[in-house]
């Protein structure tokens, strides 16, 4: 087994410590702060709002450093960034009457106007991408954040299996669906190291 083996999966048991880490912490701020850990701008949202920042920053340096991979880095970033804003809908639906949090929709287009602007040369970067540790560590999180937080996290599902009490079925749908999108986050994060990476190891 060569170096290179030995240290893709060095990086692979430090990100599943990490995660694990990320779990502990969700009991230690529980144990810390009750119910006040997942509430409106509670300490799990504001912790989500910190990653995706850093997310969207490591892909669009990433984006800056390395050309040919930029219109996919970029469009990352702007994912991103409409993440970010989404996590911030109580805010902008406050600030912004009638649009609110939706005109994050920006980034995304701004991202795929993009791609398309790079359409000729799209191909060999994105099939790089496709191939790579990071993507499938992003598509991981994806189906965390996505199919896990939102569907369990569901209030109509959980009214439905705890009856009409909606004020305890608000309350278990953000227990479940604000540390589990965290989750997502954190690997997603952990994705643009690994992909910062693995750029880096193949232009040697």
């Amino acid at each position: 087994m060569n170096s290179r083996i030995l240290t893709s999966l060095l990086r692979q048991f430090i990100y599943l410590v990490i995660l694990v880490l990320t779990v502990l912490m969700f009991w230690k701020t529980g144990d810390v702060y009750k119910s006040a850990t997942v509430q409106e701008y509670g300490i799990f949202e504001s912790l989500q709002s910190v990653i995706l920042f850093l997310m969207a920053t490591s892909f669009l340096l990433q984006a800056r450093r390395n050309r040919t991979y930029r219109p996919v880095l970029i469009s990352l970033g702007m994912l991103a960034l409409a993440a970010l804003v989404r996590e911030q809908d109580a805010y902008f639906d406050e600030m912004i009457p009638c649009i609110g949090w939706t005109w994050c929709w920006l980034f995304p287009i701004t991202g795929f106007i993009i791609l398309l602007r790079h359409r000729h040369t799209l191909a060999d970067s994105l099939s790089t991408f496709l191939r790579s540790n990071a993507f499938h560590m992003m598509m991981t999180a994806v189906v965390i954040i996505i199919p896990v937080a939102q569907c369990l996290g569901h209030r109509s599902f959980l009214v439905d299996l705890m009856g009409d009490d909606n004020l305890n079925a608000f309350l278990m749908r953000r227990i479940l669906e604000e540390p589990i999108e965290l989750l997502g986050y954190v690997q997603i994060l952990l994705a643009s190291i690994e992909f910062a990476i693995e750029l880096k190891g193949s232009s040697k």
